[in-house]
């Protein structure tokens, strides 16, 4: 059964009213991304959360997460993400976005799947392209 569920296409020639409190988790981690603030970024995020590319666990736990992702800004400086939609279903946000890695190339798609319990980041499933990093 689906409690709830929340459909918003946002970008930033629009302006989109966000009510759900897990909808303004991703928007405060879409900030932190442009920010290049590892600590924000996981700042709602449970001690223990999984990060999963496709099916293999890829990190673990808030820690190892924060540093991954401050590495990850000083290796992309320009870094940018765009939210495209966001959906929320019961506990868990699946989130479209546009990130781009430089400047001059066009940006990537990408899909996450945000599952949460009492309103923390539990765990994270990233479908992206393969040659995101190229």
């Amino acid at each position: 059964m689906v409690s709830a569920v929340l459909l918003l296409a946002c970008s930033s020639k629009t302006e989109t009213t966000i009510v759900s409190a897990k909808s303004q988790t991703m928007i405060a981690m879409k900030t932190a991304v442009n920010q290049k603030d590892a600590d924000q970024y996981v700042k709602r995020s449970r001690d223990d959360v999984e990060i999963y590319l496709g099916p293999r666990l890829r990190i673990q736990g808030k820690q190892v997460l924060r540093e991954n992702r401050a590495k990850h800004f000083l290796k992309h400086p320009n870094i940018k993400s765009e939210i495209q939609h966001l959906v929320a279903i019961d506990d868990k946000i699946v989130m479209h976005d546009n990130v781009w890695l430089h400047d001059n190339k066009e940006g990537k798609n990408i899909v996450e799947i945000f599952s949460f319990e009492n309103n923390e980041i539990i765990r994270v499933d990233v479908i992206q392209p393969k040659d995101l990093f190229n």
